[in-house]
C-alpha cells in the first residue's frame, strides 16, 4: 500500500516507509511515472530502514569519519539495488530509464529523481546498469577493493553537481524518452512548442496515468492535419510510424500503428545483437537508430555491440568525433559502455586536454568523470592549495577537495595563524569536520600553540572546547597534553569523576590512572564492595586489574571457600588470569 503525498516547490521526490513525496507539477507523465515505480520499490525494499539503521550508526559514532562514508555509501547501494530490479521489470526498458535520468539531471531541471540523487551518483549509476555482472570467479577481487571503495565513493558526491554548464545540456537533452510500455498501436495526443512536438502515447485514448512521450522536430512532419481528420506519417530505418488524427491550433490526438522494417530487424541480427522483435524495432525507431551508425561503431573496433548499449549509445548522440576525440587523447581501449557516462556528463576531447595541460598527464577515465561530475576545470584546479609535495596533490585528492569544498582561502586562513604547510588530506578532514581557524585560535589564546593538525581534527569531533580543559586546570591539573585530553573526553572523563575518588582518600590521581579507571568503568562503588569483604586500601592499578580481569568481592568468597584465602587482592588477580 503507498500513499503520494504531492508537495509544492523545488522539492527533490523522495519516500519514507509508505509515503512518497513528488511535485507532479515538475515532470511530464512518463518521467512522473519512473520516479513513482523508483520510489515504490524503495517502499517495497524497506530501504528507510537500511537508513535509519545508518542513521542510529552516526547517533553512536558520529565522531568517526567512516560512519559517515558508512551512511553515504549505504544511500548509494540502495540506488544501485533499485536500478537493477527496475529495470529487470518486462515493461521497463533500459535505455528509457538511462534517459529519464539524464533528463531529470539537467540543470534546468532542479529536482532529483530521489533525495539523494545528484549527476556524481547518476554517472556511476547508468555505469552499473550497463556493466556486466562478475564471474563468481572474479568476485574475490572486490573485497580486497571494498574498503578503498567506500573511502574514495563517499567523497565523490556534492548536494549540487556540476556537470554540464547550461549550454551543454541543452545541446545534449534528448529528443526522445523511450518508454518500453509503448506498444506498436493505441492513441496519440501531441502538444508543439517551437519547433519541436511532444508526443504522448497511450493504449486508451481515456488512460491519462499511463502515458509514455517523445519529443520530435516539427520539421519532420510538414503536412500535419490541421482542423479536420487525416493521415501522416514518419519513416525511419526501423519502421513506420502512421499517425490518423487532426490539430486544433497546437493540440492534436488520434490513433497510431507502428511498421516494423523486417528487413532493418534481420540487418541488426546479422550485426549480433540477437533477433529484433517489433518492441526493439519500437525502440530504434524512436532512437533513430541507423545502418550507418551500427556501421560506424564497427567501425571503430566494437564488434560485440549489444542492443541495450546501442540504444544508449544513439539516444546521447555518441558519434564519431566524440569517438575520435577520447581515443586521441590517450585513451585508446575506452570501452564502448563507458562512452554513455562520458557522453552524459560532458567528458570529451576539449575537456581531457584542458585538465591534462593542468599537470594531470595519467588521469584516468574514471577520474575524469569524476572530474566533470564535481565540477573541477582549469579555473578551479589553478586555485587549489599549494603544497610542497608535489605528488600530494592527486587527481583523488583534488575530486575530495572539491566533494568538501575545500579551497585555497581556507588553506591561507589557516596559515595567516602559523600552519603553513597542511597537506590535502589533512585539508580535506578538517573541513569535513568544520574545523575553523577560530576553533584553533580558541586552544593557542590558552597556551597551546603548537597544535597539530591532527590533533585539531580529534579535538573537533569530540567537540571539546577550552573549557572543557580549564575544567580540568581547575581541579589542580596543569600543563594538560593535548593527548591527554583527548583520551579524557572520548572516555567521558569529567572532573567530579576524579572528584569521587579523592573523598575515599586517593588524592594522588594523574590523568592516566582517570583514563584507565575510567576505560574500565570503575567507580568509587566498585572499591566500597572490596571494602565490605576486608580489602580496604586497594592500589588504582590493583583496582584497574581486578576490573579487567572479572575479579569480583562474590568470586573472591568463593575462591576463600575452595581453601585459596589471601589478603593481598593481586593474588586473586594472578589465579583468576590462570583459568
Amino acid at each position: 500500500m503507498f500513499r503520494i503525498v504531492e508537495v509544492k516547490g523545488d522539492k527533490a521526490p523522495c519516500s519514507f516507509l509508505n509515503n512518497i513525496f513528488i511535485n507532479p507539477e515538475k515532470y511530464d507523465w512518463d518521467v512522473y511515472n519512473q520516479v513513482l515505480l523508483h520510489e515504490k520499490i524503495h517502499i517495497q525494499q524497506r530501504h528507510s530502514l537500511d537508513i535509519l539503521f545508518a542513521e542510529l550508526v552516526l547517533i553512536f559514532q558520529w565522531f568517526n569519519p567512516f560512519a559517515w562514508q558508512y551512511r553515504k555509501e549505504i544511500e548509494n547501494n540502495l540506488e544501485f539495488l533499485t536500478d537493477n530490479q527496475l529495470v529487470q521489470k518486462e515493461h521497463v526498458e533500459r535505455s528509457s530509464y538511462q534517459m529519464s535520468l539524464l533528463k531529470v539531471s539537467a540543470p534546468h531541471f532542479p529536482l532529483s529523481l530521489t533525495t539523494n540523487y545528484n549527476q556524481s551518483l547518476l554517472k556511476k549509476r547508468i555505469a552499473m546498469m550497463n556493466t556486466k555482472r562478475s564471474s563468481i570467479h572474479t568476485a574475490w577481487k572486490y573485497f580486497f577493493l571494498l574498503p578503498l571503495l567506500v573511502l574514495l565513493s563517499s567523497l565523490l558526491n556534492e548536494p549540487i553537481a556540476k556537470a554540464q554548464d547550461n549550454t551543454t545540456a541543452k545541446n545534449e537533452k534528448q529528443e526522445t524518452n523511450i518508454n518500453n510500455d509503448i506498444q506498436t498501436e493505441g492513441y496519440w495526443f501531441a502538444t508543439i512548442k517551437d519547433d519541436k512536438i511532444r508526443f504522448r502515447f497511450a493504449q486508451d485514448e481515456n488512460d491519462h496515468d499511463n502515458y509514455s512521450g517523445s519529443d520530435f522536430s516539427l520539421s519532420d512532419f510538414p503536412n500535419l492535419p490541421k482542423g479536420t481528420s487525416g493521415d501522416f506519417k514518419l519513416t525511419r530505418e526501423a519502421g513506420t510510424m502512421n499517425f490518423n488524427g487532426k490539430f486544433d491550433g497546437n493540440q492534436g490526438m488520434g490513433r497510431y500503428k507502428f511498421v516494423p522494417d523486417a528487413a532493418f530487424g534481420n540487418y541488426m541480427s546479422a550485426q549480433g545483437m540477437g533477433k529484433a522483435d517489433d518492441e526493439d524495432l519500437l525502440t530504434f525507431f524512436f532512437v533513430n537508430i541507423t545502418k550507418e551508425y551500427v556501421q560506424m561503431l564497427k567501425n571503430e573496433g566494437y564488434t560485440n555491440i549489444e542492443k541495450d548499449n546501442l540504444v544508449a549509445l544513439c539516444a546521447l548522440k555518441v558519434d564519431k568525433s566524440f569517438i575520435t576525440s577520447i581515443k586521441e587523447n590517450g585513451y585508446e581501449d575506452v570501452e564502448l559502455d563507458q562512452f554513455p557516462a562520458l557522453k552524459a556528463l560532458g567528458v570529451d576531447g576539449a575537456y581531457i586536454k584542458e585538465i591534462k595541460a593542468e599537470g594531470y598527464k595519467d588521469i584516468t577515465l574514471e577520474q575524469l568523470i569524476s572530474f566533470k561530475a564535481q565540477g573541477i576545470d582549469k579555473a578551479y584546479l589553478a586555485k587549489l592549495p599549494k603544497t610542497n609535495k608535489p605528488d600530494a596533490m592527486s587527481a583523488d585528492n583534488v575530486v575530495s577537495l572539491k566533494a568538501m569544498n575545500v579551497d585555497e582561502a581556507y588553506a591561507n586562513s589557516f596559515k595567516a595563524i602559523g600552519y603553513t604547510d597542511i597537506e590535502p588530506e589533512e585539508l580535506i578532514s578538517m573541513k569535513a569536520l568544520g574545523v575553523t581557524p577560530e576553533f584553533a585560535q580558541q586552544f593557542q589564546q590558552i597556551g597551546y600553540k603548537d597544535i597539530s593538525t591532527e590533533d585539531l581534527v580529534s579535538l573537533k569531533a569530540q567537540s571539546i572546547t577550552p573549557e572543557f580543559i580549564k575544567s580540568f586546570e581547575a581541579a589542580g591539573y596543569k600543563d594538560i597534553k593535548i593527548d591527554d585530553v583527548i583520551s579524557l573526553k572520548a572516555l567521558g572523563v569529567q572532573p567530579d569523576y576524579i572528584k569521587s575518588f579523592k573523598e575515599k582518600g586517593y588524592d594522588n590521581i594523574s590523568l592516566d590512572d582517570a583514563v584507565a579507571m575510567k576505560s574500565q568503568n570503575i567507580t568509587p562503588e566498585f572499591l566500597n564492595q572490596f571494602a565490605a569483604i576486608g580489602y580496604k586500601d586497594i592500589s588504582l592499578d590493583n583496582a584497574v586489574a581486578l576490573k579487567a580481569t572479572g575479579v569480583t568481592p562474590d568470586w573472591i568468597k568463593e575462591m576463600k571457600a575452595k581453601g585459596f584465602n589471601y589478603n593481598d587482592v593481586n593474588k586473586y588477580i594472578t589465579l583468576k588470569s590462570l583459568q
